[in-house]
């Protein structure tokens, strides 16, 4: 029986894969399902108005969720026939109490851009979201996948307990999956495999999802719910709350200056490619054998006797390479002890892989060692890293307790943090400098303010509980800075109590 069953699974898989025509049959027959070629085809031009929100799944408290959560309403003017665009956005979120000034995006095609002041920019890095948005739109991405030279069948694959019938082709040089719902031929989901925008997690699996579809004028099909998936987990939803076909469109509105278009086309895929480490401008000596490199992530470097300990691994493996050459440049032959990495947000452990690769002992809070583990399995192969190419075993250290570093005028104690926000993040504190590094929990906003005044309260908790003697505070985000002034910043929130 036993070989029987696998002998009727073995066959299914088989059945399921065919030669190119079978997967041109398949795609359209989900064109006819939406509507027909004609008629399809025939949608030029679409106006969207659209609701949603996105899950900061990068930091939020805990990285298994609940999420933070961001809110988006988007007017767009979409060239379907050309797959061009121009995007108003506003964004509304637990840090601001109204919406956003809406701010533009163009893409024509080939490239995106901003546009502010009537003025036109290039972002920092190719945004993939807003491409697949408008490239791979349901009324476009069936043609490209029948254009596709490399068009080929799936094995059939269960979802939404769905048996779906899979088409894959290539797309802007990576490898697009198409399910087709076996019962009504309408697309369910496309998967795109791709690199990682924050550059942390090598190769990910971009899936959006179709739902709630709805019938529009000339009998086409359209979904109005929109749900994304990064890695298997949920991003972000967005719902077509108007949708107009064939509505005018402006060709001059969704025009790019040709030296924005050449600016766009040499910018990263990563956001944290252009990542780099200042030492010129921004070092600090905070005390004696402690310096901190500040930057969009800080980075500290402890000198003691018998050699140096890093606190964060930030941004990316490269940029982890940047403060590994400047250290051996400051420090010749000194030995790195240990890197720290105190909390779970992603650009925070984005260089925990180099610090692996090289054989440097990683301490880190107990409760992120799902996250980490899952960081040094991540798939780099489109963008290989030091770990990548060659694997090594990882010396970690993992806290739950007050732990202890070194000797002398620079020995560090660790604490984990304990508290609500700071769940999942480490303390790391300097006895004899009555010094405290305080990971994401203070962040300075300007003029003696500071960012989530209860990040400012579990501080306060933390050096009470643990009897700490605190004269001056830095971290992830602060530079050094005299405790009274949080103090009081703490009390003017608490209301001057």
């Amino acid at each position: 029986m036993l070989r029987t069953a696998l002998f009727c699974l073995l066959s299914a898989a088989v059945a399921s894969t065919g030669s190119a025509d079978d997967a041109r049959q398949l795609v359209n027959r989900a064109v006819a399902a939406m509507g027909g070629e004609a008629a399809l085809r025939g949608v030029a031009t679409l106006h969207l108005q659209t609701v949603g929100h996105e899950f900061y799944i990068e930091q939020s408290e805990r990285p298994e969720g609940p999420f933070i959560v961001e809110y988006h309403t988007t007017v767009e003017d979409r060239d379907s026939a050309h797959g061009r665009a121009r995007i108003e956005i506003q964004d509304r979120s637990f840090q601001t109490a109204s919406w956003s000034q809406a701010r533009t995006m163009v893409f024509d095609g080939a490239a995106v851009a901003t546009l502010a002041n009537g003025k036109f920019a290039p972002l920092a890095f190719r945004p993939a979201d807003t491409v697949q948005w408008v490239d791979l739109a349901p009324e476009r991405m069936l043609f490209l996948a029948l254009a596709s030279p490399d068009l080929a069948l799936g094995p059939d694959v269960q979802r939404q307990g769905v048996v779906q019938h899979v088409a894959t082709f290539g797309w802007r040089g990576r490898r697009a999956r198409l399910l087709i719902n076996s019962h009504d031929d309408l697309p369910t989901s496309l998967e795109l495999t791709r690199p990682d925008e924050w550059g942390v997690w090598g190769d990910v699996t971009d899936t959006m999802y179709y739902s709630l579809w709805t019938l529009l004028p000339g009998g086409i099909r359209y979904p109005l719910q929109f749900d994304r998936t990064w890695n298997g987990v949920t991003l972000s939803s967005t719902t077509i709350v108007e949708i107009v076909p064939n509505a005018p469109v402006d060709d001059a509105r969704l025009a790019i200056p040709a030296d924005v278009k050449t600016a766009y086309a040499s910018l990263p895929v990563i956001r944290s490619s252009t990542a780099r480490l200042d030492v010129e401008h921004r070092r600090t000596d905070v005390a004696p054998g402690v310096v901190q490199y500040a930057g969009g992530w800080n980075v500290e470097v402890i000198q003691q006797p018998d050699g140096l300990v890093v606190i964060e691994a930030p941004i990316s493996s490269g940029y982890s390479a940047q403060v590994l050459d400047e250290i051996s440049r400051r420090y010749p032959g000194t030995k790195i002890k240990a890197v720290i990495s105190t909390s779970d947000s992603w650009p925070h452990i984005g260089g925990v892989r180099e610090y692996v690769a090289r054989g440097i002992p990683v301490y880190a809070l107990d409760l992120n060692r799902p996250l980490l583990e899952r960081l040094l399995a991540a798939d780099y192969a489109s963008r290989p890293d030091r770990l990548s190419t060659t694997p090594r075993k990882p010396d970690f250290h993992w806290i739950s307790a007050k732990t202890t570093i070194g000797s002398g005028d620079t020995q560090i104690v660790i604490y984990p943090a304990g508290e609500e926000n700071g769940e999942r993040m480490l303390f790391v504190y300097l006895p004899s400098l009555k010094l405290l590094y305080t990971a994401d929990e203070i962040q300075p906003t300007g003029g003696g303010r500071f960012f989530m005044p209860e990040y400012l309260q579990e501080v306060q908790d933390v050096i009470t509980r643990e009897g700490l003697a605190v004269d001056r505070i830095f971290g992830m985000h602060a530079p050094p800075t005299p405790w009274p002034v949080v103090q009081a910043a703490l009390a003017a929130a608490r209301g001057g109590s």
